[in-house]
């Protein structure tokens, strides 16, 4: 199983690429929480701040995995400052997840992976598009929690 899948905590420290402004580097955690009723129903809820700014406010997003076959998830985030759902599907095994969405509309299209680097490490990388011009880009290194 690919180590996001599992449940529990992850510190992540990266950096954005927003498009025209300058790189941001950040700091935060990402949640993986499994339905009570639905194990196999993921939530993944994450925070970032800029780590050069104490004072800078969270950005949070939440997003549902679920777990179709023993290599394949659903993407599904609603997603509240986009003011839009984005859907999709993703491949996954031990190592590597690949995951690619977009809006309904097709204006907003991503893709981001996530790649186990270690027994408790992942590198996750990622990029945005809206009208088919990159709004944003992320690298960071994700590292589980101990005893999460």
């Amino acid at each position: 199983m690919h180590p996001l899948l599992v449940p529990g905590a992850w510190l992540l420290e990266g950096e954005y690429f927003p498009s025209g402004k300058p790189v941001e580097h950040v700091t935060g955690v990402t949640e993986v929480h499994a339905s009570e009723q639905f194990p196999e129903t993921l939530t993944v809820e994450g925070e970032v701040r800029d780590s050069e700014d104490p004072a800078s406010r969270p950005v949070r997003s939440a997003y549902h995995l679920d777990v179709l076959a023993r290599d394949r998830v659903r993407f599904r985030m609603d997603s509240l400052p986009l003011g839009t759902v984005l859907v999709g599907d993703g491949f996954f095994d031990d190592v590597t997840m690949l995951v690619r969405y977009a809006s309904p509309d097709r204006r907003l299209i991503g893709v981001e992976s996530y790649v186990a680097t270690g027994r408790d490490e992942m590198r996750a990388t990622g990029v945005l598009l809206a009208d088919g011009t990159a709004v944003t880009s992320w690298v960071a290194r994700l590292e589980r929690v101990q005893g999460s």
